[in-house]
């Protein structure tokens, strides 16, 4: 999921400061969770990234240019231990239960093989 610059722009502005719009890294968890649907989320390591001055605050701008020189700053900094699949010929991850109903999986669905009856007015 890619965070777009629409999707930041208003909560930055309700948690940024009066005078120059920067915020804290605090303030970017809280923002980054909201925009992502996350609830746990560390963001030290990109606010560091993007904080090369230590001056412990950033703007939207700062956060907009960082984004734009490493589009896939997410998989970097936010989700760095997470294994990426980007090769066909790794072992994809076993299936799992859709978390609905233990008992059904899509490779196990008659779904799209059965004929369906027509309704008959």
């Amino acid at each position: 999921m890619r965070v777009t610059r629409v999707t930041l722009h208003c909560p930055w502005q309700m948690y940024g400061s009066p005078e120059d719009g920067s915020i804290d890294e605090i303030s970017l968890s809280c923002i980054l969770k909201t925009a992502l649907g996350v609830s746990e989320l560390t963001v030290t390591d990109l606010f560091q990234a993007i904080d090369q001055e230590e001056k412990g605050r950033i703007t939207f701008d700062d956060f907009c240019r960082f984004a734009e020189m490493y589009p896939d700053f997410a998989e970097d900094y936010l989700y760095p231990d997470q294994t990426h699949f980007d090769n066909c010929a790794q072992t994809p991850p076993a299936p799992t239960p859709n978390g609905f109903c233990i008992d059904f999986s899509p490779e196990n669905s008659d779904f799209g093989r059965k004929n369906f009856c027509k309704k008959v007015d």
